[in-house]
């Protein structure tokens, strides 16, 4: 198997093609894996190149079908067509926020040639602090917990979308000097957006594998990628407390941009006499107008997603900690059963009310009674001059009272609580 490398350590990394995360075995960091939900070589097709630059369709994908986000030469004879994000929940093709693959295979099937545009990663620490920023990284960018360099993209690539039996490294191609150019043009454009750490890296990455289907193949991967950074970096301390520290109080804006992605997969022996056809795909890749309606609509798919995601983190902290996930639990049992609550409120205050507007007219104050069962209901009336009033707990009618001053008249006597009109 063709194994990546841990970028803290230089560890290998063994992916057994399950599950989405994989952990570094001897520094713990984790990387995040999105395997295709649909097959790389995926048979649909009834539209045949020209020969010429054409738009290349949309086979499938809801109401996107038969549209040309992306022209480019198309062989005459060869299967052409776009398909939108294949991943579990868009999976990495959330970045752009919308990605097109357009695939291209030979009359004969030995050749296959896969092109991708544009995908933004963030980094996960840029979603902890502040909260704005959650709100607006969620549903725009998949999350990355490391970045690759370009050279360790390739190896994810061909990891990912070909799932070799096994794998070599044959040759690694550099940049030119017309690439380095395209960089420091990258690097000026990032630097004028405020970015202040700017990495831009091409690689072309050669490998003969051993396919699904016992058979040798020739991969070539070409990916450019740009690490980008804004804002200042995160504090630097002893020991964990210290990195953990630095983490969630930094303000950097940390971006990693695959700007595209060019998979050819060959027989063995069969790149060098396709590599004119190789070529003039590749140079000929251009987005079209149909990719802006694409995008348009998905744009707004996600600005309905952060407007909604905004409004329950508005609702939540309108609660208290203590009470916010009984308040979540119990908002159905609630809604129904406030409206008689508030009745029965409303009826009790008014009649409160009456009580003590009555007493104030007759000037007396009314205390509950020590003997339940005597009066009606189990309150007595006395002058309101009188500060402290007993009753008798053997004889229920007998009541001592005070003026001004406190006093004990003795085990059989009880001092009364007034009503406050709730009776």
């Amino acid at each position: 198997m063709i194994n990546l490398k841990c970028q803290q350590c230089g560890a290998a990394l063994h992916w057994d093609g399950q599950g989405n995360v994989v952990q570094c075995g001897y520094c713990g960091a984790e990387y995040l894996i999105h395997p295709r939900r649909e097959k790389f070589r995926k048979k649909a097709d009834p539209y045949k190149g020209t020969g010429t630059v054409q738009g290349i369709p949309i086979v499938q994908g809801n109401d996107c079908s038969g549209l040309c986000p992306i022209q480019s030469y198309a062989p005459q004879g060869w299967s052409v067509c776009c398909r939108q994000a294949p991943d579990d929940y868009y999976g990495d093709h959330m970045g752009n926020p919308f990605v097109v693959q357009a695939e291209y295979e030979s009359p004969d099937h030995s050749v296959f040639i896969v092109y991708r545009g544009t995908n933004i990663y963030t980094d996960r620490k840029l979603s902890r602090i502040p909260l704005m920023k959650q709100i607006d990284v969620l549903g725009s960018y998949l999350r990355i917990g490391t970045p690759f360099d370009a050279e360790q993209y390739c190896d994810y690539l061909v990891q990912r979308d070909v799932q070799p039996l096994s794998g070599q490294k044959i040759r690694i191609e550099e940049a030119d000097a017309a690439e380095l150019n395209r960089q420091r043009t990258i690097y000026n454009q990032y630097a004028s957006q405020g970015f202040q750490q700017i990495t831009s890296e091409w690689k072309r990455v050669f490998y003969s594998v051993l396919d699904q289907t016992q058979r040798r193949k020739t991969v070539s991967v070409e990916t450019r990628v740009n690490d980008l950074h804004k804002g200042q970096q995160p504090m630097s301390g002893g020991g964990f407390f210290g990195q953990l520290m630095g983490q969630m109080f930094s303000n950097d804006e940390h971006y990693w941009e695959t700007q595209y992605e060019f998979i050819v997969v060959t027989d063995e022996g069969k790149y060098e006499s396709t590599l004119p056809i190789i070529q003039k795909i590749n140079e000929s890749i251009r987005e079209a107008p149909d990719l802006d309606r694409i995008r348009q609509s998905l744009i707004q798919y996600l600005q309905n997603l952060r407007n909604q995601t905004a409004m329950a983190i508005h609702q939540q902290e309108m609660a208290s900690w203590d009470r916010r996930q009984q308040i979540l639990q119990d908002t159905h049992n609630y809604t129904t059963g406030v409206m008689h609550e508030m009745n029965a409120n409303t009826a009790a205050t008014h009649e409160r009310v009456a009580n003590m507007h009555s007493e104030m007219i007759r000037e007396v104050n009314t205390y509950h009674t020590a003997s339940p069962g005597y009066g009606r209901p189990d309150v007595v009336e006395a002058d309101i001059r009188w500060d402290h009033v007993y009753q008798n707990t053997n004889d229920p009618d007998q009541f001592a009272a005070t003026e001004n001053i406190w006093l004990d008249p003795g085990v059989d006597f009880e001092e009364l609580k007034r009503t406050k009109g709730d009776y």
